[in-house]
């Protein structure tokens, strides 16, 4: 079993659409929440430096003794909840912890709230890559956004956390299947910072849900329905053929593996990884 936290509003509607799994224990943390063993209330407060004292006590309520070993944890670092995510990380900081990061479409922030999202998005980066996380995952609502094209206005944020939560619940399965072929192999440790994307299984082409800087290791992750990996004598070797196009060098490693999908459909996603520090760049043209 996996324990899901959402923190803030965005983290918590994302975490919410586990909830019928019973593969995942959810835990909802954002303002106006009550004070459960599944959920917490994060109280508004003047200054972000108030929510280390004021982050709940998850000894309290057995929320801690429910969480699991494997933990990820869904947040946007716009948003005001997102300063006690620290000060909640350090309660659980034994734990095998994943980050989702959600990322607003900065170029639309401004005053604070902007100063706090880049603050957020660096530090969280920083732990990552120094082992205190075992991953950092980058979803950008706007790359998102164009992978599926048009999106109703009522609808946007709906969908956009619909897609969030495809790609990570299918990641999870395929951590928990043996695929039917391929040579997937784990990236270096070092190599904790991820972003995922969509991918077409006859071309191999990436919509990527955020685009790496520098990144190194790709896998591919096929899913196709039984039908086709019944019929198809072709199949594995157009994908073989597709992967040994993909750029790699010394430091790039491509890998794939095939599954059979669910559906009377086929599908995929994909997984890029880096060492690198995104946003460095921006930071320091900026000063």
């Amino acid at each position: 079993m996996i324990s899901l936290i959402g923190i803030g509003e965005a983290g918590c509607n994302v975490v919410s659409l586990f909830q019928d799994h019973k593969e995942y224990n959810c835990f909802l943390f954002s303002e106006g929440q009550e004070n459960t063993k599944w959920t917490r209330n994060l109280p508004k407060v003047p200054k972000a430096e108030d929510c280390e004292d004021n982050a709940p006590e998850l000894s309290s309520y057995k929320t801690l003794q429910t969480v699991q070993d494997r933990v990820q944890v869904f947040l946007c670092g716009s948003s005001f909840s997102a300063n006690y995510t620290l000060a909640i990380l350090q309660q659980i900081r034994e734990k095998e912890i994943e980050i989702f990061y959600i990322k607003p479409d900065v170029d639309l922030l401004i005053g604070d709230t902007k100063l706090q999202e880049r603050a957020i998005f660096g530090i969280l980066q920083e732990y990552a890559r120094s082992g205190l996380f075992s991953s950092f995952t980058i979803l950008s609502n706007p790359a998102i956004e164009k992978t599926i094209g048009e999106i109703p206005i009522k609808k946007y944020f709906e969908v956009i956390n619909k897609s969030i939560y495809y790609a990570v619940h299918y990641l999870n399965v395929f951590d928990h299947t043996e695929p039917i072929v391929g040579n997937l192999s784990k990236p270096s440790e070092v190599q904790r910072i991820r972003s995922v994307g969509l991918i077409s299984v006859d071309k191999l082409s990436e919509q990527w849900y955020y685009n790496l800087e520098e990144d190194r290791d790709v896998a591919y992750y096929l899913c196709i329905a039984e039908k086709r990996l019944e019929t198809d004598g072709k199949l594995h070797s157009k994908v073989v053929q597709s992967l040994k196009k993909k750029p790699r060098n010394a430091f790039k490693n491509v890998t794939y593996a095939i599954y059979q999908s669910p559906y009377e459909t086929d599908f995929g996603f994909c997984v890029a990884h880096t060492n690198f520090i995104q946003g460095q760049t921006i930071l320091d043209s900026r000063g």
